[in-house]
């Protein structure tokens, strides 16, 4: 069976780097519709059997139930600790493979969740990552079996994972797709999302709150 992960640390701690542009209420609205982009994304992806939210956030909590989705409660720990708790769940769940999405990737489609999953279909030990867009950090994470390398997210966590997967002899595989390369973290990221991401839920969202005149007009003046 095919699982995804999604981790979702405490939405109220999220994004400061995005305080220039954003209010601490309105960069939370922000995380909390990336998920739902995330989630749709996901459910409507034809390779998986499963979706589990990891999770402290009680709001995050209540939306994944309300959509269906299986939650593990985050007892605060390091992400990377918090990630190998939930990937052995998974396989006690009977999980054959296991993809790691983050929430701040909303330009996500249900199709290249399905694309990178099958660039792993052929081989039974294999580790395929989508990239950020600066080329150092794991937007998507696909392991098959789901603790073949352990998770290595933090700083340069592409490099890393690449590392960890050729020392090891582990076929390792990269997926580049500039929609899930855009992960929303920093002002500029913002302002180029709101260029190109008018079919998703955070785009109505930030329109809806008039935030999409205030972000141009603010990093014009950053």
């Amino acid at each position: 069976m095919s699982f995804a992960l999604i981790p979702v640390k405490n939405l109220s701690k999220a994004k400061h780097r995005l305080s220039p542009l954003l209010e601490e209420q309105e960069r939370y609205l922000l995380c909390l519709t990336m998920f739902e982009d995330v989630v749709n994304a996901l459910i409507h992806s034809k390779s998986l059997d499963h979706i589990i939210v990891i999770t402290s956030d009680n709001e995050v909590l209540t939306k994944a139930k309300d959509l269906g989705i299986k939650t593990l409660h985050d007892s605060g720990k390091e992400l990377n600790e918090s990630l190998t708790i939930a990937t052995n769940c998974c396989m006690k769940m009977g999980a054959k493979n296991v993809t790691i999405v983050p929430i701040d990737i909303p330009l996500i489609k249900p199709e290249d969740i399905d694309e990178a999953i099958s660039m792993g279909e052929n081989s039974k030990k294999v580790v395929v990552i989508s990239p950020s867009k600066d080329g150092f950090g794991t937007n998507l994470l696909f392991r098959r079996p789901p603790n073949i390398i352990p998770t290595r997210y933090g700083v340069r966590s592409f490099e890393k994972h690449r590392k960890t997967a050729l020392t090891n002899n582990i076929h390792f595989r990269v997926y580049r797709n500039p929609r899930i390369a855009l992960d929303i973290d920093k002002p500029e990221d913002l302002v180029e999302f709101i260029k190109i991401g008018k079919h998703t839920k955070t785009f109505n969202m930030l329109q809806k709150l008039h935030l999409v005149e205030k972000i141009k007009q603010k990093f014009l003046a950053i």
